[in-house]
């Protein structure tokens, strides 16, 4: 899938959000709305990774998913890991982190330290297990239809929860957290032409992360992820039209490490460290992350599987099958 770099500048500007209100709760109240933008980028990206996959081999490679996944997010998330540990924190909190249940570990009142933030990578990575199963399970006539189905029951459940599930579980639960990332698959599946005036849900997004009205002390607070959502929705639309600001060199290059961006500066905040230390800090730790281990991950990544692939393409006549994937139904299944 061609890569988009104003998607890249859309993950600076949601991880400035999140940075934003980790700073500072009075100054910027709703900024972890910077949250429903990575999740339904999330759900645009992946799903047009996994349907174009689909339609293109007539399945999906789930073992290779899930490889590609962990290779690209747990090395990091592991040095991180360490670090924190080093600084005495105890394995409570560092083992939900690295299992991927943070945020059920935070609903249930486990103290994460300073891996609190993991929570949201717990929210992806749960969607990343399930997201391919269910593509490869969708008809390819029926994806829209299912996928809307499906989005119109999260949007309903999260209603439902903020009722009678505890703020705790609605903010930070997969379930709860489902409709925003299904609202970027349904996006991923329908690929919309440019809606006009799409440019103003961003400056729109911008102003809601300063009003107290949808931050943690008001009532509005998870009634605010709806709008979030849905303005994180236009704005990936927007994105995808590739406006020339969110291209600009550094907008993408903060996006690009957004992922260590996102890992450090909650530790660093949340050291004690004075925020003219620990903001530059987190960039040159994050640029360490991208240049020093994801990118060279991904590069080792690739070349192993091109040498699996060369391996694989001379035991085609061999009838030996080399993966484990996912079929999709066929008629009369």
């Amino acid at each position: 899938m061609e890569r988009i770099p104003a998607l890249d500048g859309l993950r600076a500007l949601a991880i400035v959000m999140v940075m934003g209100y980790h700073a500072s709760r009075q100054a910027v109240p709703a900024g972890f709305w910077g949250v429903a933008l990575f999740f339904v980028l999330s759900g645009y990206l992946i799903t047009r990774l996994l349907v174009a996959e689909h339609d293109r081999h007539g399945r999906i490679n789930v073992r290779t998913f899930y490889w590609k996944r962990g290779v690209r997010l747990m090395p990091a998330l592991m040095v991180v890991c360490v670090v924190v540990l080093g600084m005495g924190a105890n394995w409570q909190g560092v083992v939900p982190a690295l299992a991927y249940y943070a945020n059920y570990a935070r609903i249930a009142g486990v103290d994460l330290g300073l891996l609190t933030h993991t929570w949201s990578l717990a929210v992806e990575e749960h969607f990343y297990l399930l997201w391919p199963l269910a593509i490869a399970a969708i008809p390819s006539k029926s994806r829209l239809r299912v996928i809307g189905v499906l989005l119109a029951v999260a949007v309903v459940w999260r209603v439902i929860a903020i009722f009678i599930m505890s703020p705790g579980w609605v903010y930070n639960a997969t379930d709860a957290n489902g409709a925003a990332l299904l609202a970027g698959c349904l996006l991923g599946v329908t690929r919309p032409p440019p809606w006009r005036f799409a440019g103003w849900s961003i400056p729109v997004l911008g102003v809601l992360i300063f009003l107290p009205i949808f931050g943690q002390e008001s009532p509005l607070f998870l009634w605010g992820g709806f709008l979030a959502a849905g303005l994180a929705v236009v704005a990936v639309q927007y994105a995808t039209t590739s406006p020339a600001w969110l291209e600009w060199r550094v907008v993408v290059w903060l996006g690009k490490i957004s992922y260590g961006l996102y890992l450090w500066h909650y530790v660093l905040f949340r050291s004690g460290m004075h925020l003219a230390l620990a903001v530059p800090l987190t960039v040159v730790l994050a640029a360490a992350s991208w240049y020093l281990i994801e990118e060279p991950v991904r590069r080792w990544r690739v070349g192993r599987d091109r040498h699996r692939r060369e391996r694989e393409q001379a035991l085609l006549g061999s009838g030996v099958d080399q993966g484990s994937t996912v079929e999709s139904p066929k008629p009369g299944d």
